[in-house]
Parts: C-alpha cells; structure tokens; sequence
C-alpha cells in the first residue's frame, strides 16, 4: 500500500471495504447497505466478520491486533471509519508490500513462580488461544461476550479450545468445571486462575505436569438429587457415548447439566447419541422415554438402564422389549389416531404437490424438518438469514436424494427481507400449503444483563416475525383452500430455566399469539398449532 492509498477519502475507502464484505459473503453489492445493522439486518455473525477482517488485513497489511471497540463496527460504515483512522494515522501510510509489526503476544506463562496470576495476562493468554483455534481477529473476541449466543463459538470449538488450554497449561484429562464457568472468555480464564492458583500446577513433579483434582462426586444443581452410577455403571457408558459424538471434553458433560442450556446439544446431536447408543446397546425404535426423561445425561441413563437391565437379566426373545405400537391401537382409538407426523411413510409421499416452508432451516432442528417434509414429497422452501451458505448446502443435499427445494435467504426480523421473501414465493409457487415459524433468535443471560436491545431484538424475530409472516403465509394458503402453521416454543414459557427470562417471556408470546391465530382463521380452514 502506498502512502496515497493510506490518505484516501472515507468514501472511497468505503466502497473497496464493501467490496471486499461482497466478495467473502457472496451477497450482491446492492443489499449491503453501509448503515445497516451487519448481525441483524444483513446476517453477518462474528464468524463471517472474522474471515472478512483476515482479507482486510491481508490486503491493507493491518496488526494481527487492532485495537477496536465493539461498536466501531456494527455496520460497513464504521468499519470503514475505524480503518480509515488507522490508516490515517500512520506517518506516510505502510511501505508497498510492506506490514504493520503485529503486537508481541504475551508469554504463555501467567504465573510468577509463587503460585499468583496475573490475571489480566492470563486473560490475554486464554484469549490468544482463542484467536488461534477460532482464527477471529482478537479485536471481536470481547473477554464478556457470550461463547455461542454473541461470538457463535459452540461447545464442539470450545472443545478444540481446551485441548490447546490443556497442552499449553499442563492441565489434567479431568477439570471439575461447572458449565456456568464457560459462558464467556473472561469465565474460562477465572476458572483457569482459580484452578492454578489453588496450587493446580504442581511445580515439583518429575515431568511438570499438573496435578488432576480429586475424584469427587459430580457437582449438582442447587436442591437436584445426587445422581448415583446406574446399573453396571452404565451412566459412565452414556457418558462416553456423548463425549464420543459430540466430541466434547469429558469434563463439560456434567450429568446433570441440561442437553441444551447448558451443553448446546439440540434435538438432531441428540437423536445421533439415541442413535448410538440404540445400536451399541440392542435398544428397541421406541424407547418409550418422555421429554422430561430426555433433558440430561443422567436421567437418559437412568431411562434407558431399564432396558439394559432387563436385557441381560432375562434377555428376552429379540433382545428389547416388545415395541407397544405392534399391538394396535389401544381399545376405542382408531389407527389414525395412534399415527404421529414422525410415522408418515416417505415411500408413500403423502406431501406430494404441497408446498411448505420452514424459516431458519439452513441447520439444527429446522433443516431436520424440512428435509423431513421434501422426503414425504414436499417442495420445501429453505430459508436461512445466518448461515447463508449452509440454507444453499441444505437444499442441495435435499436436491441429491431427489427432492425439490429453493433456498430464500432473507431474516424475518426485517421487514423488507420478510416481504422481499413472500413476493418470491407468490411469484414462484402462486400459493403456500405449510408454514413452520422455526426462526429464531435472543439472549440467554440473566436478566440483569438483559438490555432494551435484547427485547426488541428477540420480540422482533420471534413475535412480529411471526405474525407479518404467518399474514402473509395465510393470504397464500388461502389461494389453495387452507393450510397448517406449526410454531415452536420453548418449555420456559412454563416455568423457570437458567439464561431463558428473556426467552421464556417471548415464547410465551409466541404461544399466546399462536392460539389467537387458530382462533381468528379457523373460518379460513387455516389450522395454527
């Protein structure tokens, strides 16, 4: 870069940042706004900004470290601003060809030999480690932001995350750390302090490496049962089956930590671990467990020790127990009524010349869904705002096993993408037969760190979102002589589960809003559930 190009005009330098966010989001020029929001009107997460930082800082030869303030860039405008200060700045521009001396990462070793921290260099540490297995620029890694929620690191690269911790810092195969502790960067490095500070490190061992803590029983919830090993010590074995297919380190998989609260782990990881641990252990399809029976480790194991048990105590004929759907329907229930939407025979493709939508299908449950509903015949409209890229994956995974699917990128948050998103389908299909409300979004926190913003942001997504687009699905579907609205909540709506204030108020929204919908276009032969 010459010392010219340093000395550019903001607008100027604005357009080739544009063009650089248009070349690594693959979004057409004309829909990046400069002002708009990059999270919530244009999809831009943290994960796509860091790659867009690396090509800027690739092309403008910029730090590994720019000191950069959240803020700063919320929108292409003010990532143009706070590059073009930088450059700015700089006496005479970096040499052509040349780059800005990154900052000199700080020692891997916090301590000061006398078992205290630093903590401040420790977070430093910890946060560099991050930088490394995220590739993020360190300037969006924000010490307070949550993992998943605001940086969209999950349980699987947090995992990455503490086997380059445990290698760098001689740490032991087993950490006794709450899944509390690791909702944020600043949380990781407290328990890191706290551990080696507790004399962790144990200076004179003959090899140097830390000393793992004493076997101790499982931290609980406040007022939970102890859980006890169950039968031949088969919750150790459901353990390592989670540990085995998500890939998490062992110490995360608190048996009494919620699957999806507090470990991540949604509906579709957890059917892959039903999956397996049905196969591994001779299991029957129907397992015959309730949703209360499925939220942790321990109470899975405790449902599914039953079978394990009476298959090798009395080890019936087939090996599991008789599935109770092969006896029929149960006395004064017709066979329709015992059929569930799960048990619909693709082969049959009784969805053939439907047409269905399922916004945020791009991945997680909502991409289960649809794949399910193109299978039974279904052309299935894949809608994707954060991951962009993976909407475009699902509907060529769905093409390859002979479906029809067409992906509509667009957030339901906005109100021109929302429209922009129906006049498509009213142009393409002419009419709508199903529409699942999937997409969602909001903060999981403590309500003291839930802001205005937070609310809006969620209500927006979940509650407007909903209703501008269950209108306009409804005017659709009413071309076709009526039609089906799924929408889904969340068991917070019911009653109190840690980080969900915010998100149990707006799903108890959503549930209100569902049943005044069912109501007011029942005439319509419109079913809202």
């Amino acid at each position: 870069m010459t010392a010219h190009q340093s000395h550019q005009s903001l607008e100027q330098l604005q357009r080739e940042v544009l063009q650089v966010f248009a070349e690594v989001t693959r979004y057409p020029s004309d829909i990046l706004d400069p002002e708009a929001g990059l999270e919530e009107e244009l999809g831009i997460d943290s994960v796509k900004l860091g790659e867009i930082f690396s090509v800027l800082r690739e092309r403008y030869a910029l730090p590994e470290k720019l000191e950069v303030e959240p803020d700063q860039i919320q929108n292409i405008r003010g990532v143009s601003r706070m590059l073009h200060g930088y450059l700015g700045a700089l006496p005479g521009g970096p040499a052509k060809g040349g780059s800005v001396a990154a900052t000199a990462p700080a020692s891997g070793d916090a301590g000061n030999g006398n078992g205290h921290f630093d903590s401040q260099q420790l977070l430093g540490d910890v946060r560099r480690v991050f930088v490394e297995v995220t590739r993020y620029p360190e300037e969006v890694l924000e010490p307070t932001a949550l993992m998943e929620e605001d940086l969209g690191i999950d349980s699987v690269k947090l995992g990455e995350v503490f086997s380059v911790l445990r290698e760098r810092f001689r740490l032991p195969e087993e950490l006794q750390i709450a899944p509390g502790q690791l909702r944020t960067i600043q949380d990781v490095s407290g328990a890191l302090e706290a551990y080696l500070g507790n004399g962790g490190a144990s200076a004179g061992s003959n090899n140097g490496a830390v000393a793992a803590p004493a076997a101790s029983s499982p931290p609980t919830k406040p007022g939970a049962t102890p859980i006890q090993p169950s039968v031949n010590g088969f919750l150790e074995r459901v353990t390592e089956v989670f540990a085995e297919v998500t890939r998490y380190p062992a110490e995360i998989l608190e048996p009494d930590a919620a699957l999806e609260e507090d470990l991540g782990i949604d509906s579709v990881k957890l059917g892959e671990i039903l999956s397996v641990l049905r196969e591994r252990y001779d299991l029957p399809e129907d397992l015959q467990a309730s949703a209360d029976q499925l939220k942790t480790i321990a109470s899975i194991s405790e449902a599914l020790s039953h079978y394990v048990h009476a298959a090798e105590t009395s080890a019936p004929e087939a090996g599991v127990p008789a599935d109770p759907m092969a006896a029929g329907p149960a006395e004064g229930a017709g066979a329709a009524g015992r059929q569930s939407f799960a048990a619909l025979d693709p082969q049959l493709k009784p969805f053939l010349g439907k047409i269905a939508l399922v916004t945020g299908s791009g991945r997680g449950l909502g991409k289960e869904i649809v794949r399910y509903l193109a299978r039974l015949g279904a052309s299935v409209i894949v809608n994707s705002f954060h991951s962009r890229e993976l909407g475009s994956q699902t509907v060529e995974e769905i093409r390859a096993e002979g479906g029809e699917a067409t992906h509509i990128w667009g957030s339901v948050a906005n109100p021109r993408q929302l429209y922009a998103m129906f006049d498509q389908i009213e142009g393409e299909f002419g009419g709508l037969d199903f529409f699942v409300s999937n997409a969602s979004n909001g903060m999981l926190a403590r309500l003291t760190d839930i802001t205005v913003e937070h609310w809006e942001k969620a209500f927006r997504t979940n509650v407007v979102g909903l209703h501008q687009s269950a209108l306009r699905a409804i005017s659709l579907m009413k071309r076709r002589g009526g039609g089906k609205i799924i929408t889904l909540s969340s068991p917070a709506a019911h009653g109190y589960v840690d980080y969900f204030g915010c998100m149990g108020a707006v799903k108890a929204a959503v549930e209100s809003l569902t049943r005044s919908l069912a109501i007011e276009f029942a005439d319509d032969n419109i079913q809202v559930n």
